[in-house]
């Protein structure tokens, strides 16, 4: 417990001191904040398990963007819980509310309780990302791929707005495992995985498929803004030098394949084959290229 941190917002100075000085009592390292947008710039710079939040001059509202900034919060607000400013925190995403001056069995609850939810929450989040997550790149895996293009193609759907997916895969892979062994295979990957991630929006994914072939997902993105990604893409690994084991350099290449929900299928297993194809076309002809293939 003493190496969480608790943040404590409360325009009243003395009265954040006073909680302050109990928390360090208890082995915690409170900081203190006067008011919401500090407490937001705070959060954006270190790791809390808990808020105390005194809805006096802050209101429920930045307990939303609390929440939207860190899940994982437990946040407390200090306030009578059957008062309107508890509910509306509450609904916003609060843990529960305290009515102050806070009594110490209440808070000794409420902080063993919140601190329990937090651990919970970073554990179940640590377990998610290992079950969904692939071993050797860190990207996410198949599994979570066709879970995840059901949930953005029912979105794309319900909005009608445009979803694009690329598929590729490395040209003459092979060769490096031949030549540098299978370690050194996998050490590209990684770097692979690096090159193509600085390329891509916050609202982009790459999925490991297996082996050498990755998926990329394109959230509101039509097949020509699609096509120009993948260019892009395409040209960062032709210009990179990959280091496949110390004091060698080797280039690589990739072949493309564009899918676009809804002209090229409607669900995610119609815009994977459909982008596998596109790819073949590529990998069958020229490779290092970026194919589109026609609807029959």
């Amino acid at each position: 417990m003493a190496d969480e941190k608790i943040l404590i917002v409360d325009p009243d100075q003395a009265a954040r001191r006073r909680l302050a000085k109990v928390l360090r009592q208890r082995g915690l390292q409170p900081v203190e904040a006067s008011g919401g947008e500090e407490a937001l710039k705070e959060l954006a710079k270190e790791e809390y398990a808990v808020v105390f939040l005194d809805l006096a001059g802050v209101g429920p509202d930045v307990v939303g963007r609390m929440i939207e900034q860190k899940p994982e919060l437990s946040i407390i607000v200090l306030a009578p819980p059957a008062s309107a400013g508890a509910s509306a925190a509450t609904a916003k995403g609060a843990y529960t509310a305290l009515a102050t001056p806070v009594q110490p069995v209440d808070l000794e609850i409420g902080l063993r309780n919140a601190l329990e939810r937090y651990d919970l929450f970073r554990t179940n989040t640590r377990l998610r990302h290992e079950t969904l997550q692939d071993d050797l790149t860190g990207v996410l895996n198949r599994r979570y791929l066709d879970r995840y293009l059901g949930e953005e193609i029912e979105r794309s759907r319900r909005y009608k707005h445009p979803f694009s997916l690329l598929f590729f895969d490395l040209d003459h892979l092979k060769h490096i495992n031949d030549q540098y062994g299978h370690l050194s295979g996998s050490r590209v990957l990684v770097e692979v995985v690096k090159v193509i991630m600085k390329q891509l929006r916050r609202t982009d994914k790459i999925f490991r498929f297996g082996g050498d072939e990755f998926s990329v997902t394109l959230p509101e993105t039509d097949q020509r803004g699609a096509v120009e990604t993948a260019h892009r893409l395409r040209q960062a690994i032709r210009a990179h030098r990959f280091h496949p084991v110390e004091g060698a350099e080797v280039s690589l290449t990739a072949s493309f394949g564009v899918a676009t929900y809804p002209e090229d299928g409607q669900s995610g297993e119609d815009l994977l084959r459909h982008a596998d194809e596109a790819m073949y076309l590529v990998k069958t002809g020229t490779r290092d290229g970026v194919g589109i293939k026609e609807k029959q």
